[in-house]
């Protein structure tokens, strides 16, 4: 019964260092995608696709090998520091893991491991600020109408603070945003494992 569990339990543990690598990968190529989140427009040439990562933009898919400037918006600096909080804390749940599975129990580990999983996938959510850059839309320009007693009624009656909450709503879904969920994803998933899965002896002690 006590091989049983050791062997569940060395299972549940590679379980989670992998998905930790596979979470980090996504997030890694999240650092180098430019399709975030995209907006359509078009000029004298004809529909084109803007697109916007965390650290790089481009059009039709084609990215710009120079990053932009996080101070351009603030939405953009906040997704970015999420973005290397998130890994962060991967790197870190990921590293205690791996030492305590390997080397030797630590006291009141699973607690600081089970917290680094939460900065993980807590900071990779906020990554999504993004969405708030302008362009992506506000109330405003949601309860906008064309009839203009309407637009000065809610100008007069919604307080500026509120009109200029961003919505994201003129912003679509892009890869790089896939990639990010599915890291947080994974960082949860483990953070459950970690709870759930029993804690096997450290490999050099078995």
């Amino acid at each position: 019964m006590v091989c049983c569990c050791q062997t569940i339990g060395n299972v549940f543990r590679l379980i989670i260092v992998g998905g930790c690598a596979f979470a980090l990968l996504m997030q890694f190529l999240n650092i180098f995608s430019c399709d975030f989140i995209h907006a359509g427009g078009s000029d004298d040439g004809g529909y084109y696709e803007t697109n916007i990562g965390v650290w790089f933009q481009g059009t039709n898919m084609v990215c710009s090998e120079d990053f932009y400037e996080a101070s351009e918006d603030s939405y953009v600096a906040w997704s970015r520091s999420a973005l290397v909080l998130s890994m962060m804390c991967g790197v870190a749940a990921m590293i205690m893991v791996c030492f305590e599975w390997l080397c030797c129990e630590v006291c009141c580990a699973g607690l600081v491991e089970g917290g680094a999983f939460v900065g993980a996938w807590g900071c990779g959510l906020g990554v999504y600020l993004i969405y708030g850059i302008e362009g992506c839309g506000t109330i405003s320009e949601e309860v906008a109408s064309d009839n203009d007693i309407v637009n000065n009624i809610s100008e007069a009656v919604i307080p500026d603070s509120i009109l200029n909450i961003p919505t994201g709503a003129e912003c679509e879904w892009g890869q790089g945003a896939t990639y990010n969920l599915v890291a947080c994803i994974a960082y949860f998933g483990c953070g459950v494992l970690l709870c759930c899965a029993p804690q096997p002896k450290p490999i050099c002690q078995q």
